[in-house]
């Protein structure tokens, strides 16, 4: 980490910036690094670790870190740091098509089950029965669908 935070007190994007900022430098990878973010407060790890960043478009990292991987000639450690409105929804099928296609990317996905940047609404993996504030008595499979259990699709992908 090399600044002062611009994360809210007790918000964990701030200590998982600092863990890939050590697996950085404990690989010795400083340099050869480049993180792609997405939208939302994710986003913000560009200020407080030291590597090279690109913002992309809304749902978009996968397909930026597969262009600057590819840019690179395939030899830059490229990593995507995405939350579930990001990835999930908007951004769910360049994740999918990067995964089939086998590209060398690392996504880190924070899955907080709702839109926190825009208040806490349903998101993709809001999960059944939890609270937001556009599902006040829970999610209804009925009404805002099933959850995207990401880690698990991603799995039964080839």
């Amino acid at each position: 980490m090399q600044a002062k935070s611009p994360l809210c007190s007790g918000c964990q994007h701030g200590i998982v910036g600092r863990i890939i900022s050590e697996v950085i430098d404990e690989l010795g990878i400083m340099g050869n690094v480049v993180g792609i973010g997405g939208v939302g407060c994710h986003a913000m790890s560009m200020f407080v670790m030291n590597v090279d960043f690109v913002q992309a478009l809304h749902g978009r990292a996968p397909a930026v870190g597969t262009g600057v991987k590819r840019g690179l000639n395939g030899e830059a450690v490229v990593f995507t740091i995405q939350g579930d409105g990001d990835l999930a929804a908007i951004g769910i099928g360049d994740l999918i098509n990067a995964t089939v296609r086998g590209e060398k990317l690392t996504t880190v996905f924070f899955n907080n089950a709702g839109y926190g940047t825009t208040g806490g609404q349903l998101a993709p993996t809001t999960l059944i029965g939890q609270v937001t504030t556009t599902t006040p008595n829970g999610r209804r499979p009925e009404a805002g669908g099933f959850p995207i259990h990401v880690a698990e699709l991603m799995a039964g992908l080839p």
